[in-house]
């Protein structure tokens, strides 16, 4: 062995050797920087390191064999066993590792100088894991894809949403900064999130090509790029896929096949996901419009369409069991479809319902479901435990702390409330949530945290109609009329609904002292017949005009079994006195619900007794 060993060290082998090593390691740093600088693609630096790694055996084998001599190299097979050693070899080897080794302690102690090396994911982990999701813009050559751009960016951002420790900022949030032309660092300090992830969208017949690219916003450096090149019928795949990447690169201390379900979109049927996303698109547009009949027959349609591709596709069951109730509730701004009568809104809500909690994925989208059927059939009390186990199984939810908040107002509850309210303040929300529906519940029973809130949403980039409609009734609230004037005005000039334009003038009027304009505007309107509107504008109207006999002569006729739920559904505003209604105080006394004492409106007309 000994003799092997010095062989070895007598052919400059381990010369060879330790020079390749310096040499290759040098040739690697170099590559490295211009695969940076040029953009080069990820296999280029994994190609250059098996190149090198297998020219090391190849280098010692080539010192074994050859030798360098006076006249050049030659094998050394055929030299002669007592020729001397050309001491040249040893001596420019010894040169070429000397260089070597010093352009690399050079180059070593100017990286040093350059501060600790930054790996762009690595350093990603350090910071706050929390995100925003911009719309993706539509590059497809007909421009007509808006819908599917928005839909995947929605379901991404969902996807996202669901795991446990990313701070993910909301949709209308997010969506405010369409089309805007902001920088990214700028983006993300009013969204208040450390990475905002982009991309974009082209479809062009069953070919879909969608690029995303997650950016640090700290330095503006992209941190993560992927473009996907596949037949649409991959696209809830790459949804699952960037949702995973994502996750995964922000560190979200889950396990990955935790993490493979989490962020999946809960069908295999594209026929059945491209309508859900259109569904979910409607709903936000509903919303954001607060139009009544926005879409409502359309989204049926939809949700048909949906379960004949995947009738076990619980987010769609879901989703759509929320429509529903809102056609139900008179609470919200929401009509059912033409022909829908109470009754046979109902039956579909309880098909709906019963399938969403059936084939729910999981606990929480269960007890979701639950929340829903308990709130149809009246069972309040029962309400009020299933939404506070469902509070702490999602913490960290604000759209779950509302839902336990309005079965507490709907159960009279209100110390309990008040105090669910201070732990809200104290509590961290994900920020995938607007706070426009719970601000309504908070300033009822806390007006200081609720005109917080009032503030929070006039200072979002582009506040909604909701928006201004929510705080000019907490401006009220707090006797802030005049300011409510000016929300009043910019609300009239800009809403697309004369109905809630009504609601506002009215309040505003009658806040002013302007009885008589206020009476003017609602002798003016032509209100359906409340079990047919499906509305609770009429009693609001009402109601604000301090005209209370008339206000409960008219919910009369909903305190029948069918159409009892939308009159529960009043029990939402502290000022709506349940008595005078024998079928829905019976229900609420065998669950031990007392409302005795409702709230009055401060800002409603003030008449005199002869009025």
């Amino acid at each position: 062995m000994r003799g092997f060993i010095e062989e070895l060290r007598y052919r400059n082998v381990f010369r060879v050797g330790i020079a390749y090593v310096i040499a290759g390691w040098l040739i690697a740093q170099v590559a490295d920087l211009a695969a940076d600088a040029f953009s080069f693609p990820e296999w280029f630096m994994q190609m250059l390191i098996v190149m090198l790694l297998l020219g090391l055996p190849v280098a010692l084998f080539l010192a074994w064999v050859y030798e360098l001599t006076p006249e050049g190299v030659k094998k050394a097979k055929d030299l002669p066993a007592d020729l001397p050693k050309d001491p040249r070899s040893g001596r420019q080897l010894n040169r070429m590792t000397m260089i070597a080794l010093i352009v690399a302690v050079a180059w070593l102690g100017w990286d040093k100088l350059q501060g600790p090396a930054v790996d762009p994911v690595a350093d990603a982990l350090t910071v706050d894991k929390s995100i925003a999701v911009l719309p993706f813009d539509d590059f497809s050559p007909g421009g007509d894809q808006a819908w599917f751009a928005d839909g995947l960016t929605d379901e991404i951002l969902n996807a996202l949403a669901r795991t446990r420790d990313l701070r993910v900022a909301s949709r209308t949030s997010s969506f405010a900064f369409r089309d805007a032309d902001r920088e990214i660092p700028d983006i993300a300090a009013e969204l208040n999130v450390a990475h905002i992830l982009e991309g974009s969208v082209r479809r062009a017949g069953d070919r879909i090509r969608v690029t995303a690219q997650l950016i640090r916003a700290s330095d503006d450096a992209h941190l993560w790029s992927e473009t996907f090149d596949a037949s649409s019928d991959d696209s809830i795949a790459i949804q699952e896929e960037i949702a995973f990447q994502i996750a995964s690169l922000l560190d979200t201390a889950m396990d990955p096949n935790e993490l493979r379900k989490m962020v999946a979109a809960g069908t295999d049927s594209i026929s059945a996901w491209e309508p859900y996303i259109r569904l979910r698109e409607l709903q936000f547009r509903a919303f954001d419009n607060f139009d009544p009949a926005s879409g409502n027959v359309e989204a049926l349609a939809l949700y048909e369409e949906i379960i004949a591709a995947d009738p076990s596709f619980a987010e769609a069951h879901l989703a759509f069991a929320r429509t529903v109730l809102s056609w139900l509730d008179f609470a919200s701004i929401a009509e059912a479809p033409p022909g829908y009568t109470p009754e046979k809104t109902k039956r579909l809500f309880a098909d709906v319902s019963a399938a969403a909690s059936e084939h729910a994925r999981t606990e929480e989208a269960r007890l979701g479901a639950e929340v829903l059927r308990a709130r149809v059939q009246l069972r309040l009390t029962d309400l009020v435990d299933l939404t506070l186990s469902r509070a702490e199984l999602q913490p960290d939810e604000l759209e779950v702390w509302r839902e336990h908040l309005e079965a507490l107002v709907l159960t009279s509850r209100y110390d309990e409330a008040r105090a669910f309210i201070q732990r809200a303040f104290n509590q961290e929300f994900n920020g995938n949530e607007d706070p426009n529906t719970f601000m309504a519940y908070v300033a009822r029973l806390d007006l200081p945290r609720g005109l917080a809130l009032a503030e929070q949403a006039l200072g979002k980039p582009l506040p909604t109609e909701a928006d201004y409609y929510q705080v000019h009734r907490i401006y009220l609230y707090a006797d802030r009329v005049e300011e409510a004037a000016d929300l009043a005005r910019r609300y009239i000039a800009a809403a697309t609904d004369p109905t809630w334009s009504l609601m506002v003038q009215i309040r505003q009027a009658c806040a002013e002292g302007r009885v008589a304009d206020a009476d003017a505007y609602y002798a003016a309107y032509d209100f359906p017949d409340i079990g047919e509107s499906r509305s609770n504008i009429q009693w609001l109207a009402l109601q604000t005009l301090g005209r209370k006999d008339e206000a409960t002569a008219l919910l009369q006729s909903l305190d029948e079994p069918a159409t009892l739920y939308a009159l529960s559904g009043l029990l939402s505003y502290t000022h709506f006195d349940p008595r005078p209604y024998p079928n829905l105080s019976a229900v609420l006394a065998s669950q031990g619900i007392l409302r005795e004492n409702p709230t009055e409106l401060n800002f409603a007309c003030k008449r005199q007794a002869a009025d």
